[in-house]
């Protein structure tokens, strides 16, 4: 059983979805965003990406700040469904 995914969740309220460990997950990545960004942008256009004017439809799906939500593409950290988590942060040149 995943430790990040809230038993007693009912699936209607998606700050509900994650487990209180998982919350803590998810504090611990706001926290250091700053410093995942300088490893996970390793170059000028990955900066430049996060920076993007919004497109034509009102919308960039690069992050531009430090949040998180339920299925938005728009944030830094999106949890879709529980205990799924993705951090959008990291640009295409990055080296695994």
């Amino acid at each position: 059983e995943n430790i990040f995914k809230n038993p007693a969740s009912s699936g209607d309220c998606e700050t509900n979805l994650l487990s209180p460990i998982g919350k803590h997950f998810v504090a611990g990545l706001l926290e250091h965003a700053s410093a995942l960004c300088a490893i996970t942008n390793p170059c000028v256009n990955s900066y430049k990406r996060l920076s993007a004017p919004a497109t034509t439809s009102g919308a960039t799906w690069a992050p531009a700040s430090a949040t998180w939500a339920g299925n938005n593409r728009s944030h830094m950290i999106r949890i879709p469904d529980a205990p799924r988590i993705e951090l959008r942060l990291a640009d295409m040149s990055t080296n695994p």
